[in-house]
């Protein structure tokens, strides 16, 4: 028995990650004026990141079509006994509703296919797919997988420090953050996903004492899984951070991974963040 593992591409799963453990990923849409373009294929995360501080380009970003999952299923169907498709936060955006009805548009067929909304996003979605994909080829059930998917969604952590808020209000995405509007002056809000949407965190005076926020989160969570480290533009302080909580790390090397354009349109420039699995013994 052989089963597939979806995501989407607001999971972040650097290329040769998804590669590595064969996980089908799904691009969400970025909208540029008249431009449909796909995330991360036809639009790079850098290509985002120069168009967002002109005010007069918001982009805006929405969920595969329902043809697409079929499209991908169909495919997979004729290799795969089962698929198990694990997607961020339905009250984030419609991808999860896209997957579901793909699967009723399907109807009966052999291959059993379980839609799972993990209510993160990022490489906290990220990791749920590589722990069911490293699971899935050691011989797990679906049953088994998709309890997996449940209980390791709830071990992730997402952090997220922003320059601005900006993006998350322009956007609609700003969630139970909103209250951090308004009252941020030279600080940076450190965000998290609680409950499938944005929620406050704590407030970081500067930049550099943001980072070393960073750093100590790491510590407070650890033992973990797996750890990577997020950045949108700054890499050089991303890798900084990945040096000094390498030995937080398992295998003693954290992924340093660039959020995405449809992720990255959320959250800006400039921003800095994490993306854990906490171990079960945690």
């Amino acid at each position: 028995m052989s089963i597939a593992v979806v995501t989407d591409s607001t999971s972040d799963l650097p290329l040769e990650i998804a590669e590595k453990h064969n996980i089908s990923v799904v691009p969400l849409n970025v909208h540029i004026e008249d431009e449909t373009l796909l995330d991360g294929i036809t639009i790079s995360a850098d290509q985002m990141y120069k168009l967002l501080p002109d005010s007069r380009v918001i982009p805006t970003t929405s969920a595969p079509s329902v043809g697409t999952f079929v499209e991908l299923y169909e495919k997979l169907s004729k290799t795969h006994d089962e698929i198990i498709s694990v997607h961020l936060s339905a009250k984030l955006s419609l991808t999860y509703s896209s997957a579901v009805n793909a699967v009723s548009e399907i109807g009966s067929t052999n291959t059993r296919i379980e839609v799972v909304d993990t209510q993160k996003a990022s490489m906290a979605l990220g990791w749920v797919a590589v722990h069911l994909a490293e699971k899935a080829a050691d011989g797990a059930s679906m049953d088994e997988l998709v309890k997996l998917a449940h209980s390791a969604s709830e071990r992730t952590v997402f952090i997220g420090m922003v320059d601005t808020l900006d993006y998350l209000v322009r956007g609609g995405r700003i969630g139970k953050a909103q209250g951090f509007v308004g009252s941020l002056l030279r600080v940076k809000p450190i965000l998290t996903i609680k409950e499938g949407e944005a929620h406050p965190l704590e407030r970081a005076r500067s930049r550099s004492k943001g980072i070393a926020r960073i750093k100590a989160i790491v510590a407070e969570n650890a033992p973990l899984d797996n750890i990577a480290i997020l950045y949108t533009t700054d890499r050089a302080d991303a890798e900084e951070i990945a040096r000094d909580v390498a030995e937080l790390d398992p295998g003693g090397s954290p992924v340093v991974a660039q959020l995405g354009p449809v992720v990255g349109n959320y959250v800006g420039p400039g921003t800095l963040g994490l993306g854990m699995i906490r171990s079960a013994d945690n």
